[in-house]
Order: C-alpha cells, then sequence, then structure tokens
C-alpha cells in the first residue's frame, strides 16, 4: 500500500506525438507524463517481445472494445492517450471528482483500497474508474500506482457515448457469469468441417415424417419402410414412438413373431428428440451417450423429422460416431493408434465450437466404449467370469468430465469369495489397465485401479463407512474420488454404495469435514488477488480452478442428497435445495467452462506440438481479456468456495 505521504499529485506534460524515447531519463515522481499518442513504436519498447503489440491492438483484444465496430473503433482510439505514472501516484481519490478518463494498464500494477484497506490489484489487461466514469459519481476506491505504469487512458464522455452500443454496453454492466458466457465463440476457420459441426440438425432432415396409425401391425410398418425408402416410422400413438429396422429384428424376427402382432408393441416411446436448432455436433454427442440410432427433431415441441446415425454420419466423416465405431471392434494394436484419433476428434470438436463442457462429456462417452472394448479383449483371452461384477469408472470420467490427460480411475465390485475368481478379476483388471495405457490413458500416479481396488459389495460397503467416519480431512479429500463412480459394464447392482452415502448426508460433522476437505484445493490467489504464478510464470488450472469447484459441487450435491454427477448438473442441484444463491451457481458454471476450454486448448495444442501435455498453461501467452477473465474467475471461485466452507463449519475442523 502507498503511504499517504507518497501520494503525488497529477500534472500532465504533453510532449509532440512521437517524440518519447525508450531510453529517456525517468520522468520525476511528481509527474504524470502523456508520452505518445498512438505511436506503436515508441510506447512498446520496454515490453516483452510476445507483447509488442500496438495501443490499437492492444486495446482491440480487449472486452468490450472488440465489440465494437471497425468506424466506431477508430473514432475512439483517435482520442487515447498513452500515458506514464510514476510509483507511489496516487490516480484517484475516493469521494472526490469523479474520474474524467477511463484508465487501462498496459503495463504495471494499480493498487485499489478504501479506508486505508486494500482491495484488489488492477494488473495489464484491466481498467479502473469506469463506474465513476459512467455514472459521474466519485470514486468508490483510491488508486494508487504501485508500479511505474503504462496507462492508456480514454476521455469520459467518449465512453458514456460507446454505451450507446448494446452489446459494448452489456459488456461493461454484466456479472462476470455473463461476461464468460459471452467469450464463447467460434474459433477463425473457413473450413467445411467447421460449418457441417455447427450447422443447425434440421438441415439433415429431407423429408416428411413418416408416420401410421397407432393400431398398424408390423408386416404394414415393414412394407411402408420398404416403399418410403426409409429405416425408421413413427406412430400415432400418445406420446409417439417409433419403431427402427433393428426393432424388426431384434422385437419380432429374432423373438419368433409374426407379421400381424402390433406395431406398438415392439415400438419405443417417448421418442428421444432435440430442437430443430440444435447443432449437427451436439445431436451426435446426445445419441452418442444415450446409445441410440435414430433422433427426433423438433419444431416449438412438435417432432417434425427424424435423423439417424447414418444421417449423421455422412454428414462428416470424422464424427465422434465414426470414432465410436472403430473403437467398439478394435484389435489389441489397433489401441496404440487410439491417441490419435481422439485428439483429432477433440481437435474438430473444438474447432466447431462445440461447449467444452460436450467435448469432456463426448470424451467420456468414446473412453465408456474403449473400456467395454478392453473388457470383450481380456474375456477372449481369460474367458467368461466366474460370477457377477460392475466395472467403476471413477473421478472425472464418472462425473463425465474426462480430458486425455485424466488419469486412468476405476475400481472393480464383484462376487468372488474364492482364491480362484479373486485370481480371474486381478487379471481382468491388469489386462484391462494394460491395454487403456496403450490407448493412452495415463495409469494412476496413486494408485486408484481396479487392480488395486477391487472386492465384494460388503467389503465396498465398509470401505465407504471407514471413510465417511475417518477424522483425518486430508484422507477424505483423497479418497472422495470414491463418491463419484458409475458403472459402465457388468450386472452387479452397486446402488447401495450411494445409499451408504446418502444415510449420512445428516450428520452435520461429516458435512464439516466434507467442507475442510473441500478447501484442501484453493484458487493460486496472492495478496490483493493477485493470481500466484510459479517461477516458470504458470498456473496449474486443475488444481487451482477444476478441483475446487468440483469438490464444492460434490460437497453440495451431498447436502442435497443427490447422487447426481456431473459438477454443473450438482450445482443445480443445490441451487434447487437452497445450498447456493443462482448467482453463485452461475459464475462457478461458467468458470468452470472457462477453465476447462483453456485446459483443452492447452492440451490440443501440446499435442499438435508433439510435446507432453500438462494442466499447466502460461500466463502471459493469454491475451489481456483472457488473463483478466483469469483472474476474475479465480477470485469468484476463491469467494464462493471460503463462504460455503464457512457456512457449513469446515475452517472450525481444519483448524
Amino acid at each position: 500500500m502507498v503511504p499517504p505521504a507518497a501520494h503525488r499529485s497529477l500534472r500532465a506534460v504533453h510532449r509532440p506525438v512521437g517524440t518519447a524515447r525508450a531510453d529517456r531519463p525517468r520522468p520525476p515522481g511528481s509527474d504524470i507524463y502523456l508520452v505518445t499518442g498512438r505511436d506503436e513504436r515508441t510506447t512498446v519498447a520496454s515490453l516483452p517481445a510476445h507483447e509488442v503489440l500496438g495501443p490499437e491492438g492492444f486495446l482491440r483484444a480487449l472486452a468490450p472494445f472488440d465489440q465494437l465496430d471497425d468506424d466506431v473503433f477508430a473514432d475512439t482510439v483517435a482520442s487515447l492517450e498513452v500515458i506514464y505514472i510514476p510509483a507511489g501516484t496516487r490516480i484517484l481519490q475516493r469521494d472526490g471528482e469523479p474520474s474524467a478518463h477511463l484508465h487501462v494498464i498496459r503495463k504495471g500494477t494499480a493498487l485499489l483500497s478504501r479506508d486505508g484497506i486494500p482491495a484488489l490489484n488492477a494488473e495489464p489487461g484491466e481498467w479502473f474508474g469506469l463506474p465513476s466514469v459512467l455514472y459521474e459519481t466519485q470514486p468508490e476506491f483510491d488508486v494508487d500506482a504501485l508500479d511505474d505504469l503504462l496507462v492508456y487512458r480514454l476521455p469520459a464522455e467518449v465512453i458514456r457515448r460507446l454505451t450507446r452500443s448494446p452489446d459494448f454496453a452489456a459488456v461493461v454492466s454484466r456479472g462476470l457469469a455473463s461476461r464468460l458466457r459471452a467469450t464463447r465463440r467460434l474459433p477463425d476457420s473457413d473450413g467445411a468441417p467447421v460449418a457441417v459441426a455447427m450447422a443447425a440438425v434440421s438441415t439433415l432432415v429431407r423429408r416428411p415424417l413418416v408416420m401410421l396409425p397407432a393400431g398398424v401391425d408390423v408386416g404394414e410398418i415393414a412394407r411402408t419402410m420398404r416403399a418410403e425408402r426409409v429405416s425408421s416410422v413413427v406412430l400415432s400413438t400418445d406420446p409417439p414412438s417409433i419403431v427402427t429396422t433393428l426393432d424388426l429384428r431384434d422385437r419380432v424376427l429374432a423373438e419368433g413373431h409374426g407379421p400381424r402382432i402390433p406395431g406398438s408393441s415392439v415400438a419405443s416411446s417417448p421418442i428421444l428428440s432435440v430442437d430443430e436448432a440444435t447443432s449437427i455436433t451436439e445431436a451426435r454427442v446426445t445419441m452418442l451417450e444415450r446409445s441410440m440410432h435414430h433422433l427426433g427433431v423438433e419444431r416449438d415441441g412438435q417432432l417434425v423429422g427424424i435423423v439417424s446415425t447414418g444421417d449423421l454420419l455422412r454428414a462428416d466423416a470424422s464424427s465422434p460416431l465414426h470414432v465410436q465405431r472403430d473403437l467398439a471392434t478394435a484389435s489389441r494394436e489397433a489401441f496404440a493408434s487410439v491417441p490419435d484419433q481422439l485428439h483429432a476428434t477433440i481437435e474438430g470438436l473444438l474447432s466447431g465450437g462445440l461447449s467444452p463442457l460436450e467435448v469432456t462429456r463426448t470424451v467420456s462417452m468414446l473412453t465408456d466404449v474403449l473400456v467395454r472394448r478392453a473388457m470383450s479383449l481380456a474375456i477372449e483371452q481369460l474367458g467368461p467370469a466366474p460370477c457377477a461384477y460392475a466395472w467403476l469408472t471413477l473421478g472425472s470420467d464418472a462425473r463425465r468430465e474426462q480430458t486425455l490427460l485424466s488419469d486412468q480411475d476405476h475400481a472393480l465390485v464383484h462376487e468372488a469369495t474364492d482364491d480362484a475368481g479373486v485370481a480371474w478379476f486381478h487379471a481382468f483388471a491388469a489386462d484391462i489397465t494394460d491395454l487403456l495405457a496403450v490407448a493412452g490413458l495415463p495409469r494412476c500416479p496413486g494408485g486408484v485401479m481396479a487392480t488395486n481396488w477391487s472386492g465384494t459389495l460388503e467389503t465396498w460397503r465398509h470401505r465407504f463407512l471407514r471413510w465417511i467416519t475417518a477424522p483425518d480431512v486430508q484422507a477424505l479429500y483423497e479418497t472422495s474420488i470414491f463418491f463419484d463412480h458409475r458403472v459402465i459394464a457388468g450386472d452387479l447392482e452397486v446402488g447401495e454404495l450411494d445409499e451408504v452415502v446418502r444415510h449420512h448426508r445428516s450428520d452435520g460433522v461429516l458435512l464439516a469435514r466434507l467442507a475442510a476437505a473441500a478447501g484442501t484445493s484453493r484458487p493460486p490467489l496472492g495478496l490483493f488477488h493477485r493470481v500466484r504464478s510459479t517461477a516458470d510464470g504458470t498456473v496449474d488450472l486443475k488444481a487451482g480452478g477444476i478441483n475446487p469447484i468440483v469438490a464444492l459441487g460434490r460437497l453440495l450435491a451431498f447436502e442435497a442428497g443427490s447422487s447426481m454427477r456431473p459438477t454443473t448438473d450438482r450445482l443445480e442441484v443445490a441451487v434447487e435445495h437452497g445450498g447456493l444463491a443462482r448467482d453463485a451457481a452461475d459464475e462457478l458454471t461458467e468458470a468452470f467452462r472457462f477453465f476447462q476450454q483453456l485446459r483443452l486448448e492447452a492440451h490440443q495444442r501440446a499435442w499438435r506440438q508433439r510435446t507432453e501435455p500438462t494442466n499447466r498453461i502460461v500466463l502471459e501467452e493469454l491475451t489481456p481479456t483472457r488473463r483478466r477473465h483469469l483472474k476474475e474467475a479465480f477470485v469468484a471461485v476463491g469467494r464462493i468456495q471460503q463462504s460455503t466452507i464457512q457456512r457449513l463449519g469446515g475452517e472450525e475442523v481444519s483448524r
């Protein structure tokens, strides 16, 4: 914080445009200097090479200036001033005169404080003085230059004029969730795959719906399919139902039925449907997740068409459905080519503008297919299982939030009690783990794999009880991965494990310990909310951003007694239950989406460059807008995390 005695008055010293020199002596501390107008050579001389952007380019990359039309932006920067503010200078005085400028920091740090108490830092790419400028009110904070500042400033009347632009006004007035939501945009591309991916699924509906009366028999259905050359028909039942060629094969012919049985007896209802505006990519993900071959298309809630997997495959030969088909029949040797297949699929989904949460959902679905294929290959080698079992996927895959950097996290529940049966399942788990490692899924460094974590349902029930009642908060945090489980193969019912957890939801002591465990991983924020990077200038998105939100979601779902798995669904449950405010849930959801977007992009960049992917990103490689959003997201997560832990008594436990 700057001592009051160090506050200096501001005096602008005007110089002819373009006359400032990078090697000139620093100006006296009592002055603010107008160093140049918009000369791009002189204002960037002291910046790192990767930051060499002139004032116009720097400002254009920032929201909300990136929302302006070219002509409006040109008029705006015509009034831009580049100023130098020495360290120790008070720039704005709380309750003083309204700010005459919006200040955008290019280099250095400013401290915002109130009544002598530091509030936060403003760093490159961030601005200060906006509320005072917009509403012509006294500043809410004292603003002091912690370092020598290079600042771009725009006159207040220019900013107020810009707010007549709805897009500009929306960005400067909305909250964090809305600002992060606005960052979702299509990457630049002029390739056909992107156009196909983002086209509406309705573009694949090329003929009217083929519908028959509810009482028609399967013989008439088959004749209609042949005449119309379609693979499905819709019956006018309430609600409408669908009969496909697969239904005729599996439910009629294979069961020995004749053509006279009612079509309604083999039809499926309700029909899985999406709105006509849904993108082709999202439609693919929906069909992949539900293992469906036909999808209804609705307009205003009314069914208007049916699309099949064939329609989607013909739309884009690089779709996840192709990959799913390849994985489902892959040989042992083919597992080595899986990483490139999956990375190429993710590349297409990201370039197609699919939400990062839909991308991770797709990766989870494809991972499920891969695991099931590995299980089939293991059974071919070992013979059939000696008893019933359930293969559990854990952690991010169980939550359908998998990336290709996610570790293998899985476990086995089985009914084997003899040595031979236990040995079979150990060999089974070892073969699957080896195959998945060949396919690019890293072994869990903590050993959370079915080779180590296997046993009967009774064994697992006792494990869950031991973890839930253990007083060690760190142990509870480390074992909480098992609370995120999902059965992806096997016929053994394991719902009892969820009941064990739900049974203890009213235990206030356990809830407090879970709250303390949720605070084990925190956003990387230092003094005055400065993002704290490591010596190499990186931050860990998973440890500092994703894990805290995941832990909060798990905690709040436990409080609500919900067995929901995906993090964003858990946040919605928390809102419905009253454990989380609507605004807080929106902030966490959009922060989670933003972190995953940055993480996926970093993974794909490493894949393209053939380097080792990590969850760390280099702060200085982010655009100024993204750096600002990252900081705001970390601050929001930390704030909500802290208030939730306090509400549930977690701070008392951790002392």
